[in-house]
């Protein structure tokens, strides 16, 4: 049990707007002739008369060390009166969400996570448990969500990436006295991958299994991506596979939830004060991401660094 919890709650940590990349990895550009001007995990930030808001995009999991963000985003924090997050971020919440996804993630007795897949994908699981170091009767137990999401999570670890170090807990330490906020709870959270179908849960299992044994080159793209605020890559990375081989996947954990926080941060504008918004960089991305929505309401948004 100890080692369940370990797993899945670091997985339950990462989740969020920054689901594995099923992009091959590409070869490294060509160093640059000179050096180029510092590049910074990228802010966006919109005014009104008496409202600020800035929209950062984080990273869930990260190798620790280093900055979690530039010099404008540090003083754009250091301004705000509300901090907000996908879900509440602080040490004493952390035995819930241990037990929200223990209970939502482990499978009953009479359906095992073998009996979910045919004879080659039993073998593929096994393949992928051995090489992780994985005990197959800790996942034996697990719905295929928990599986997948912990698999994707395992080898990010071994690899040196921690989700403890994610820009949104570094950006929660930093806070001050600025009052946190969460657009969700962890139940929430939880729910949209327990409620997914039969379908999508086996997909996702099995396509985490066929990139877990995998290097650290994709998630180091991902990284640098984000590091840098190269915004282009990002989006491919990020989403532009995602939402093609995940439709069910892409509305639960983007689309909904993208159109939930702009309906807040709407009311939030219509308010007064300076609101900092900390969220997976993927939900600040795309044409249904939470940037492009603010300017469909008329909201002007622009990057601050």
């Amino acid at each position: 049990m100890k080692m369940i919890k370990h797993w899945v709650f670091a997985a339950a940590l990462t989740f969020a707007g920054f689901a594995h990349a099923d992009e091959k990895p590409q070869p490294a550009p060509a160093a640059p002739a000179a050096a180029a001007a510092p590049a910074y995990p990228a802010l966006f930030v919109a005014r009104d008369a008496d409202s600020t808001l800035y929209l950062f995009g984080t990273m869930h999991i990260r190798r620790p060390g280093g900055e979690w963000g530039g010099p404008v985003a540090q003083a754009a924090l250091a301004e705000a009166d509300e901090v907000w997050t996908e879900m509440e971020i602080a040490e004493n919440t952390q035995s819930e969400v241990q037990a929200l996804v223990l209970s939502a993630g482990m499978a009953p007795a009479d359906r095992p996570l073998s009996s979910w897949l045919n004879k080659d994908q039993r073998a593929e699981l096994a393949a992928a448990l051995q090489h992780l170091g994985a005990s197959p009767a800790v996942f034996e137990r697990m719905r295929p969500w928990l599986a997948a999401m912990t698999l994707s999570v395992m080898p990010l670890m071994q690899q040196g990436y921690d989700p403890a170090a994610g820009a949104d807990r570094a950006v929660i330490g930093a806070a001050g006295d600025a009052r946190q906020r969460a657009f969700e709870t962890a139940a929430e959270q939880i729910g949209f991958f327990a409620n997914l179908s039969d379908t999508a849960q086996r997909q996702y299992l099995m396509d985490t299994i066929n990139t877990a044994t995998g290097g650290s080159d994709e998630i180091d793209q991902l990284s640098h991506a984000w590091e840098s605020g190269d915004l282009e890559r990002l989006e491919t990375l990020v989403l532009d596979s995602f939402r093609a081989r995940y439709p069910e996947l892409h509305q639960v954990i983007f689309t909904q939830r993208n159109h939930n926080w702009t309906e807040t941060l709407v009311a939030e504008l219509d308010g007064a004060g300076v609101d900092f918004v900390a969220v997976g960089a993927g939900h600040l991305l795309g044409d249904d991401g939470v940037v492009a929505l603010l300017r469909a309401r008329g909201v002007d948004v622009e990057r601050a660094e």
